[in-house]
């Protein structure tokens, strides 16, 4: 991908963006000397601010996903928890927002679910090479080419073309039938996607019973197009017997910020509550996984406050009103069997 030579007013917003504040003299200076010599991209630009002394000081060293290492175990910091603006303008989301070609910091709840979930497999050491992944409905979204850039070997699955249509997922592009739809931003080398992915389809209300021993999996805003609140538990439940144990699932969905009394139980998109979650989680606890602790904040920015009304124009968003309530993303984290409890996690 070319990158626009980078301008003084880009510089100026990296400052804002990245250290949150105005550039001082003598770093403008030294940018835009370098603009004039180098002619450097945006993305070097910000490349080199995320590496500063400062940046660091504040916010910590970022280490590259890629670099084939098992974070330390002190960075493993993500709960179950809800979308909200301070996560996704944090270092590590926009980390990954720039890595799917996407601007950092950018508000929208599905951006903030691809980084969710990349960031918790990456902190639980799964996106390395050797590690198996597997994808429920994974669409058009960018997370198996991340996943194989990363030398991860992956099953992406979709439903077949039939429901899809019939659900509307087609119409909308939602939908995934073949290799070339799951790497259309070109995130990794097409011989690497080739060799490291395959595809299947896959409907998450009845799993293959060969799709087992893998080292990770997850969906993204999926399981609650299952029919019913309980269809959508049930698969969560039934997809941990795809994974080895000590194996991780990641899973997003909808969530009510309005009630935990009511909400829509059946139909094409249910929300879920939170003493929905909560029961879940026991459940799950119950069988032997070990679930992540609960964070059920909503944030308190404007941002998090506001909820897009339809039609829903595409615009960044974190909220959307659903029937009557307020929903927005909400994550689960999930660790298979006895290699969690035999660890104490």
């Amino acid at each position: 991908m070319n990158q626009l030579t980078a301008t003084p007013d880009d510089v100026r917003y990296a400052y804002r963006l990245l250290l949150g504040r105005e550039p001082d003299a003598e770093g403008f200076r030294h940018y835009c000397e370098l603009l004039k010599r180098d002619r450097p991209g945006t993305e070097a630009i910000a490349k080199d601010i995320l590496g500063s002394s400062e940046f660091c000081k504040k916010h910590g060293v970022l280490t590259k996903p890629d670099a084939n290492a098992l974070p330390p175990a002190s960075v493993v910091a993500l709960q179950c928890q809800a979308c909200t603006q301070a996560q996704i303008e944090s270092p590590a989301f926009r980390y990954w927002a720039f890595r799917f070609g996407e601007t950092p910091g950018m508000l929208h709840r599905k951006l903030w679910e691809w980084c969710f979930i990349s960031q918790a497999l990456y902190e639980r050491g799964m996106l390395r090479e050797g590690k198996k992944g597997l994808g429920f409905a994974v669409g058009n979204e960018p997370l198996t080419a991340m996943f194989a850039k990363m030398r991860s070997s992956i099953v992406a699955s979709d439903v077949g073309e039939e429901i899809a249509r019939t659900e509307g997922w087609v119409d909308t592009n939602q939908h995934a039938n073949n290799l070339e739809q799951l790497n259309q931003r070109g995130l990794c080398p097409q011989d690497e996607f080739a060799d490291r992915v395959q595809f299947r389809e896959v409907d998450m209300r009845e799993i293959p019973d060969d799709l087992r021993g893998f080292d990770f999996l997850w969906s993204s805003c999926a399981l609650e197009h299952l029919g019913s609140l309980r269809a959508g538990a049930d698969f969560v439940r039934d997809a941990m017997t795809c994974l080895r144990d000590g194996g991780v699932a990641v899973h997003t969905t909808e969530f009510n910020c309005d009630s935990d009394v009511d909400t829509i139980e059946t139909g094409g998109s249910v929300i879920y509550r939170k003493h929905d979650l909560l029961a879940l989680a026991e459940l799950l606890q119950k069988e032997g996984h070990q679930v992540a602790a609960f964070d059920f904040g909503l944030g308190s920015t404007d941002a998090d406050r506001h909820v897009e009304e339809p039609p829903f124009l595409g615009t960044p968003q974190l909220k959307l009103r659903l029937g009557s309530y307020a929903s927005t993303s909400f994550g689960v984290i999930i660790t298979k069997g006895a290699v969690a409890q035999a660890n104490g996690c």
